[in-house]
């Protein structure tokens, strides 16, 4: 055989082991490309999604950066940056007006698809050009993410120098966008849920509690941030005959528009037996019964507190909800027993109604368990935890500022970043 035959098959040969080895790490980025797409089943907002790829997608293709990018509900363009995207363009781009001069922006307004191969394509983007150093970018290819009317989405990949995709690439860039658009179009519909559902809910749940003789009311609702945690929790403030006050905290099963819509017809039914019978026992048996015959799929815990400056005394019932915590003066606070029963909607009935004394300056809390529950803790553990923090939170003072502190502490405790549940509260205290 010739010298050049020689030379001629060793190239053949090593042209087809290039392009087995390519199919091969072709074939392996698909399937990373695949779990890319599961890991994102798990995320309920765009801004989830987009982390998830942002985190991965570099790696796939071996890109210096990684942005991906959606339109949100303020018709903003929204930018989550991959890891090895410098900090201070993370910092700056954050957020953009869509009609921002962009290759990112332009793409999410037009789905159009951009490939720029080196900073000599930049000259038709201003922005990118001044960018450019900041950023350490040289060449960028946007890739949109289908969507209905527009994308939902663009993936950009970014280099520090020139770069050129070939077809596999491209093929495989474009399969990472199909594979990612279901979830972006999940993700949206989730957060629409969401904002339904706190809308109705802040619609639902009523305004300032009234002005009731002898009594200092507070009320507290802080939504979840887990975005699928709204939608359950609720309290009212009812005032009923000779010239008690009833209080009632609650929380419906399920947290989303549902829930929302649940918890107003639990709310609305609970307070209007109130409002007619002033009995808590019987309230709840009449609640019970109605959503056990009317909607046998709602189910609520609730806690019902019917309390009396001029009597002096507080009559508790519930329907599976959390005891309420007592604060007494000379006394450390505690928890108070309160005649449990089975949630509304189980049609088990069985109410019972407990009267306690409620002297001056005494104060009650009835609240979700948003408000006391804590991660790795038991709920007896968390409750324990959260008497402790009233007590230090009041100091052994129940004046004036005793209602004021604690409502802050509820506050705190149910905007705390591990607390991804809603949460209600009311506060009352004898004057």
């Amino acid at each position: 055989m010739h010298a050049d035959q020689e030379r001629g098959l060793r190239d053949e040969i090593d042209r087809l082991r290039s392009q087995l080895a390519r199919e091969r790490r072709a074939r392996e980025q698909r399937l990373e490309i695949h779990r890319l797409a599961a890991n994102t089943s798990g995320q309920v907002t765009r801004d989830g999604v987009a982390s998830v790829i942002a985190a991965h997608a570099s790696g796939l293709f071996a890109a210096g950066w990684v942005m991906v990018a959606y339109v949100g509900d303020d018709d903003i363009a929204h930018l989550v940056h991959g890891p090895r995207v410098p900090d201070d363009i993370r910092v700056d781009w954050e957020t953009a007006p869509l009609d921002t001069d962009v290759p990112i922006c332009h793409s999410l307004r037009t789905g159009e698809r951009f490939e720029l191969v080196s900073r000599d394509d930049f000259a038709p983007w201003p922005i990118l050009v001044a960018e450019a150093d900041r950023a350490e970018l040289a060449s960028l290819t946007v890739e949109p993410v289908r969507g209905d009317d527009r994308p939902a989405a663009v993936i950009a990949l970014g280099w520090g120098h020139p770069n050129t995709m070939d077809d596999l690439e491209r093929e495989l860039l474009a399969e990472l966008a199909d594979a990612a658009a279901p979830g972006f179009r999940r993700a949206e519909r989730t957060e629409t849920d969401r904002d339904v559902a706190a809308t109705l809910q802040s619609w639902l749940l009523p305004g300032n509690p009234p002005d009731v003789d002898g009594l200092t009311i507070a009320t507290i609702y802080e939504p979840g941030k887990d975005e699928m945690k709204v939608g359950g929790d609720w309290f009212d403030v009812v005032e009923v005959e000779d010239g008690r006050v009833a209080i009632v905290v609650g929380d419906v099963v399920g947290h989303d528009a549902r829930a929302a819509a649940e918890m107003g017809q639990v709310r609305h039914v609970l307070g209007s037996h109130l409002a007619h019978t002033s009995d808590p026992a019987e309230s709840l048996a009449i609640t019970d019964r109605y959503f056990h015959r009317r909607a046998p799929d709602t189910m609520a815990t609730a806690l019902v507190m019917v309390v009396s400056a001029i009597r002096a005394e507080v009559e508790i019932a519930s329907a599976g909800h959390l005891a309420p915590v007592i604060v007494e003066p000379g006394t450390s606070s505690r928890t108070l027993d309160c005649g449990l029963g089975p949630p509304i909607g189980s049609g088990l009935g069985g109410y019972t109604a407990v009267t306690r004394p409620f002297q001056p300056e005494a104060i009650a809390l009835g609240f979700t368990d948003g408000v006391v529950e804590q991660r790795g803790a038991t709920i007896d553990e968390s409750m324990t935890d959260f008497c402790r923090k009233v007590d230090q939170a009041l100091a052994t003072r129940l004046d004036d500022s005793a209602v004021p502190a604690l409502t802050e502490l509820v506050t705190s405790r149910a905007t705390d970043p591990d607390q991804r549940d809603d949460a209600a509260a009311v506060i009352v205290q004898a004057r």
